[in-house]
């Protein structure tokens, strides 16, 4: 075939078969683009999903939990933080390359709740700790003289619960996005059931400092009693009555603020002996008595008062 015939074919000038092999360069730029994966973050998300429901299913009320919930949580938060690094994303919010994605935003954001808790637990340590102090402060310790103000000397944790009040409080949860209270336990739930653990250190508190100022009072209507004051013995041991006088709540009666310390339902139990204790000594200062009489009945609020004792100080 001679160059002069027609062969159909139109001739590519060097221009267009640049262009096309231009754009051929290109759209294979475009589809390796196009075929590189967005981070998997479901293995996060498991495990953050895995540490909500611990936490959804504990009793967040008992101060016996804390330990435990920290522990899993910082279990939790480690391997998450160590598998985003891996993953070339800062867990405190700076990302290290271009991988950060809506995901890797809402695991942060995950991540912050969780630490946030963390302190909050920790609070809740530390006022373990404090009421577990006063409560040796105040009912290991003998009361012979009746006008003892070793209760002044208990030590103060209305600054603590005010800290893990405020630890609670500030943990709002109302802007957090729905993808990511998908990775979170029932904030409501945890506020609430946090907020009545600071009752249950609350009414700790204020058993151990009634006691103190109980046995005052028994110690004084003994002494009054003994110089024939029955007058002013009846006084006292009805104060020590009224101050004996508690309410606890059958749903935190079994609530301890450590393993070693009196439950709410330990002091409910000794304070009602004392109640008793103290009704039998006052009766003994009723009029139209006998010595014999009277001894009798002292005598009897003076066993229950070594009863009650024995309910904590014979504890092994």
């Amino acid at each position: 075939m001679s160059g002069d015939e027609d062969t159909g074919e139109t001739p590519l000038s060097r221009r267009t078969v640049l262009l096309l092999l231009g754009g051929t360069v290109a759209l294979g730029t475009v589809v390796s683009t196009d075929d590189e994966k967005a981070p998997d973050f479901s293995g996060e998300e498991s495990e953050l999903q895995y540490i909500a429901g611990i936490i959804d299913s504990t009793d967040l009320r008992n101060p016996l939990n804390n330990s435990m919930l920290r522990s899993s949580i910082d279990t939790a938060l480690k391997s998450v933080n160590s598998s985003l690094t891996d993953k070339g994303i800062d867990p405190t919010g700076k990302t290290v390359s271009s991988t950060s994605s809506v995901g890797a935003d809402n695991i942060k954001q995950a991540l912050r709740y969780y630490q946030e808790l963390q302190q909050t637990l920790a609070e809740a340590g530390s006022l373990s700790e404090k009421v577990e102090s006063r409560e040796i402060a105040s009912m290991y310790t003998e009361y012979f003289d009746g006008k003892s103000k070793q209760e002044t000397h208990l030590p103060d944790i209305d600054s603590s619960l005010s800290r893990f009040s405020k630890t609670v409080s500030t943990r709002t949860f109302s802007d957090i996005p729905t993808s990511t209270q998908q990775l979170l336990p029932d904030q409501s739930r945890v506020n609430s059931q946090l907020n009545q653990q600071r009752a249950v250190y609350k009414k700790h508190a204020d058993m151990q400092g009634r006691f103190p100022s109980v046995i005052s009072s028994i110690n004084s209507g003994i002494d009054d009693f003994e110089h024939s004051s029955f007058d002013s013995a009846a006084r006292s041991f009805q104060q020590a009555k009224n101050k004996a006088s508690v309410q606890v709540s059958d749903s935190l009666k079994d609530y301890k603020v450590t393993s070693y310390s009196l439950s709410l339902g330990d002091y409910s139990n000794i304070f009602r002996l004392y109640r008793r204790a103290a009704g039998n000594m006052a009766a003994g200062c009723a009029e139209g008595l006998n010595r014999k009489e009277r001894n009798q009945k002292i005598d009897l609020g003076i066993r229950k008062q070594f009863k009650a004792r024995s309910l904590f100080a014979d504890r092994d």
